[in-house]
């Protein structure tokens, strides 16, 4: 009787475990592979499975920001931080360049771009800010 426990047990926990994980790939088959996804910081799963690590560890320079994340979809993937209420993009700057990132002469519209010059396939930031609605934007598009 005890081995026909044991056995019932190990059956309900593959169960469970088997419908969990189908239930994860069709959570992340059904998320929008293609569609931009937006999230706070206290959103965990989004928040430790989308964001890049220089993303995740960018200084807040404000404390209302929020996170997207592009999932290419033809194009390079990126991951983005937005904050709101900010007066400037120093600290931002500043952090780039301990990352050892260079501001190019280029740039795109009103965006920086920021690069590493000894990369031939590189990943790069894109940081802009609008004076007007005093928004910054941190932008890692992920070219490896």
């Amino acid at each position: 009787m005890t081995i026909l426990l044991k056995v019932l047990k190990w059956c309900a926990l593959l169960a469970v475990t088997v419908f969990i994980l189908v239930w994860l790939f069709v959570w992340l088959v059904a998320s929008g592979t293609g569609e931009t996804t937006v999230y706070k910081e206290n959103d965990f799963f989004n928040y430790h499975t989308l964001t890049d690590k220089d993303i995740e560890n960018a200084p807040r320079i404000t404390d209302d920001f929020y996170f997207e994340s592009h999932p290419g979809d033809g194009y390079a993937p990126s991951s983005s931080i937005i904050f709101k209420g900010a007066t400037g993009t120093e600290p931002l700057r500043y952090y780039l360049e301990k990352l050892g990132y260079a501001k190019e002469k280029r740039s795109l519209g009103e965006k920086e771009i920021w690069s590493k010059s000894d990369q031939s396939n590189r990943d790069l930031f894109y940081l802009y800010f609008n004076a007007t609605t005093r928004e910054v934007e941190l932008t890692k598009v992920l070219n490896n």
